[in-house]
């Protein structure tokens, strides 16, 4: 029993090591994740779990932060990315990149790593991409609307122009629905504000049946 337990704990700081060695074998690049106009995400085995002070992280932090246009920094130790945010009009991403990777000592890297996204990289891109064109949206609508109410507008439009061309609307969806999903859609992102007005309309009834049987 004591020898499997060794040949285990064997095992499994053999496993430890070939994933120490494989970060420390990245930890001197620097990787573009995701970017769009405003809005980049880059990643280094330098980035994660830092210590404090480490020299190279604040190498990163300072460079972006004296670039005129910058506007935000933020790291996540967890998987070492860091979502870079900065005036589209006042530097290129490349720049910036270059720039950034320059001062911390870093090489920036080609291609994906491993050739393939994981999962969570996979999720953040998405995400990412969602965000950017989310403020867009808000941005030509005055900061007026977004995604979540325009969404559920066009599925509600949709229903319509369904409704009325009936048996010929082609590939459009039954009308009822769209306009069933249209509402789905809106409840759900806006579910706080429901939830604050069903609050607020209970306590309005309480107010008027109290006044009532006084």
């Amino acid at each position: 029993m004591a020898a499997l337990k060794g040949d285990v704990l064997s095992q499994s700081e053999q496993e430890s090591t070939r994933s120490a060695g494989e970060q420390h074998m990245h930890i001197d690049e620097l990787r573009l994740v995701h970017h769009h106009a405003g809005y980049m995400r880059i990643r280094s085995g330098a980035f994660v779990q830092p210590e404090e002070d480490c020299p190279i992280v604040a190498a990163a932090q300072t460079a972006a932060e004296n670039v005129p246009g910058f506007r935000s920094w933020k790291l996540n130790p967890k998987t070492g990315g860091v979502v870079v945010e900065y005036d589209p009009g006042a530097l290129e991403a490349d720049d910036l990149l270059n720039h950034i990777a320059k001062s911390a000592g870093l090489i920036v890297a080609t291609g994906s790593a491993g050739g393939k996204m994981n999962r969570q990289e996979l999720v953040s891109s998405f995400l990412d991409t969602v965000q950017g064109v989310n403020k867009v949206v808000s941005k030509l609508t005055g900061d007026r609307a977004d995604l979540r109410e325009l969404g559920p507008v066009a599925l509600a439009a949709i229903s319509v122009v369904s409704l009325v061309f009936n048996e010929d609307r082609g590939i459009l969806p039954q009308w009822s629905s769209a306009l069933y999903h249209s509402y789905r859609v809106f409840m759900q992102w806006h579910r706080p504000e429901v939830r604050t007005r069903e609050r607020a309309g209970r306590q309005e009834d309480e107010r008027s049946d109290f006044g009532r049987f006084r």
